[in-house]
């Protein structure tokens, strides 16, 4: 009988896969399997069909069972992720669950979820099932956490890292489990034979079967025996996040930022670093003939001649080799009682340089953002979010000055499209650095007709229709800087205020309203060094109010027109001082009107003059007085009193006339 057409049945090295029984007979297998490593077998096996169909086999479970002396079996289960076929050899390489992981790429958000919610999201939404949670830590939820450009495996194994979780794969006939953890209680014992006796090999020999370790090596190595780090928090940029966490040695190693924002868990995950820089400190490695060895189990080593290292140790690491003449394995360990910590071999992915995003909100805002100035936006690599308030987490928005209540604000707008950049090249912690515009969000001028056009324009919120702008244009000659309110106009000086317009006009339109200028406490001057000042009121009145002395000086001409009546009303005196001549002249009646007395005095001479009649008339007593006074009509004059009348020279009285008569 060949070795094709042999069965499986009875032999301490068998195959089970989808193809059938016995339709491949197991010859030998290689492999390795770790803590926090995908574990690879190499099997080699035969067959008596040359034209199998390994199309049944690649993607599929395959089980090889190893068989002890004392009939206690041990599993080995993968997937078959290769199948090499050389006539009738057949060669297969069999996988893990996750290493499926890496053959699938994404970008994606997560928001406000523990590192293992996030492990276990990726695992159902890939459709896996096949892990056990045998965590006892507390984990912070991480606002914003994006795996981008990257396998789903590699996202996987470095939040892991990050956070200190480990892990391992436990086998069964037909299946294998990966045990996710962050203790050593989720270490348990070798299955059968926990207590692994110390044999060397007998000079001469390579390989006995006998279940021994037959060498055993314990490595001790300098590492650091401090770790520092630091990070920031805008929320509370003055609290102190520095942690210090030392161990043994005196070497420190300092790393920034530190991925917290509260101090706790800052020292939470410095425990977490030393623990991961220690692991290397004290190892042991060795070889045994155990099939039952695999990682993540514990065994206790006894008969070393070394006393100190009979005691308990975990398997970090597992090299297997078996055929059908026998069985032995090279491995790793660590002392049970190591607080072990992977270490972070996954590189992070960064974005060295910026993207754009669009900036989202809730549903019916225009605008969306927080007491930090912070909004939300939608990258246009993710393929998840639904262009609202969920989108990502609050970004910052860097401004060109920003001061304690003061510097420059302008607040990105849902819909515009924005620079963001990434602090550390970190896709995790976004920062808006910009605005652009696009074929949708374009500029507010026509270019490049209004390329000499520089401005700041806003837009009415909410529903537009209105805008603020301040704008400058530059091209020659027609160079201006222009403002509009859409609404109210508000400034406040503090100080002092100088306007200078050096040539042509100054203009101010009220359309509708009212102007008021107050002046609190001051003077009011405006000076016309040469040239007319014009007032006109075309409709309405104009209204003086002083309360104190009012003076005008005009050193020229003054001519005042009023086509309507002019009423003065002086609650005292009234003066009025001419230098020259005065003309008062009426085209009706003039009425002087004293409630006293009134006083009609001239330097030299004095004219009353009417066209007419004149008329002096007193209620009591008239006089008319001077050093000589005359009375003459030229036609007549007469001096009458209703009752008496009284001629009366004092010293000499002469009455002439061409006819004298005296009744």
């Amino acid at each position: 009988m060949s070795d094709a057409d042999q069965k499986q049945s009875g032999q301490s090295l068998s195959i089970t896969t989808p193809l059938g029984a016995d339709k491949l007979i197991l010859r030998e297998m290689t492999g390795r399997e770790g803590i926090c490593e995908l574990f690879q077998f190499d099997i080699t096996a035969i067959a008596s069909d040359a034209a199998l169909d390994m199309s049944k086999v690649v993607g599929k479970s395959v089980t090889v069972t190893l068989t002890g002396p004392d009939s206690t079996k041990r599993y080995i289960n993968g997937i078959c992720v290769r199948a090499v076929q050389m006539e009738k050899t057949y060669s297969l390489q069999l996988r893990p669950w996750l290493w499926q992981l890496g053959l699938t790429a994404d970008c994606k958000i997560f928001q406000d979820k523990t590192v293992p919610e996030i492990v276990k999201a990726v695992f159902g939404d890939l459709g896996f099932s096949d892990f056990k949670d045998s965590l006892t830590g507390s984990y912070t939820a991480r606002e914003y956490c994006v795996q981008y450009n990257e396998t789903a495996l590699d996202f996987v194994c470095r939040l892991m890292e990050d956070e200190g979780i480990f892990w391992f794969f436990t086998f069964a006939d037909g299946t294998h489990t990966m045990v996710l953890a962050d203790d050593a209680s989720a270490h348990t014992n070798l299955p059968v034979l926990a207590t692994l006796p110390y044999l060397p090999l007998p000079s001469g020999k390579e390989w006995l079967e006998d279940d021994r370790v037959d060498s055993f090596l314990i490595e001790t190595a300098m590492v650091p025996g401090k770790y520092q780090t630091d990070d920031y928090f805008l929320e509370t940029p003055s609290t102190e996040l520095k942690v210090n966490v030392a161990g043994t040695g005196s070497l420190q190693v300092y790393e920034y930022p530190g991925g917290y924002t509260k101090k706790d868990a800052g020292d939470a995950r410095g425990k977490v670093r030393l623990a991961e820089l220690e692991v290397a400190a004290k190892r042991a490695s060795g070889s045994s003939t155990v099939r039952g060895v695999a990682a993540g189990l514990k065994f206790t080593l006894s008969g070393h001649p070394r006393s100190d290292a009979n005691a308990a140790y975990v398997l970090h690491g597992v090299n297997h080799s078996v055929s059908l003449g026998g069985y032995s394995n090279s491995f790793e360990a660590l002392p049970a009682d190591t607080t072990f910590r992977p270490a972070r071999r996954t590189p992070r992915p960064r974005i060295p340089g910026t993207q754009t995003a669009i900036v989202v909100g809730k549903s019916g805002e225009e605008v969306w953002t927080d007491k930090f100035g912070r909004i939300k936006v939608q990258f246009h690599w993710d393929q998840v979010g639904k262009k609202d308030e969920n989108s990502s987490c609050w970004v910052r928005v860097a401004q060109g000055w920003a001061g304690k209540n003061w510097g420059a604000f302008f607040l990105p707008r849902v819909g515009q499209e924005v620079v963001v950049s990434f602090l550390e090249g970190d896709p995790d912690r976004p920062l808006v650095t910009g605005s652009v515009y696009n074929g949708e969000q374009q500029v507010p001028y026509t270019l490049p007709d209004d390329q000499t056009k520089s401005t700041v324009k806003t837009n009415t919120s909410k529903g537009g229709g209105g805008y603020n702008e301040l704008r400058f244009e530059d091209k020659k000659d027609s160079e201006e800087i222009y403002l509009q309110a859409q609404k109210d106009m508000n400034v406040l000086i503090k100080n002092s205020r100088t306007t200078t317009i050096n040539e042509a006009d100054d203009t101010l339109t009220l359309d509708k309203g009212n102007r008021a200028t107050t002046i609190t406490k001051g003077n009011d001057t405006l000076t016309i060094t040469e040239g007319d000042r014009t007032f006109s009121v075309a409709k309405g009145k104009e209204t003086y109010g002083v309360k104190g002395t009012r003076a005008i000086t005009v050193e020229g001409a003054e001519t005042k027109t009023n086509k309507d009546k002019v009423t003065w009303t002086v609650s005292g005196n009234f003066s009025l001082k001419v230098d020259g001549n005065i003309t008062i002249e009426a085209g009706g009646s003039v009425t002087l009107k004293s409630g006293t007395g009134l006083t009609v005095q001239s330097g030299t001479s004095m004219d009353l003059k009417a066209g007419t009649a004149l008329t002096a008339k007193a209620s009591t007593d008239a006089k008319v007085q001077g050093l000589n006074a005359t009375l003459q009509g030229d036609v007549g004059a007469t001096v009458k009193g209703s009752a008496t009348g009284t001629i009366d020279g004092g010293g000499m009285l002469t009455v002439k006339g061409g006819l004298v008569k005296i009744n």
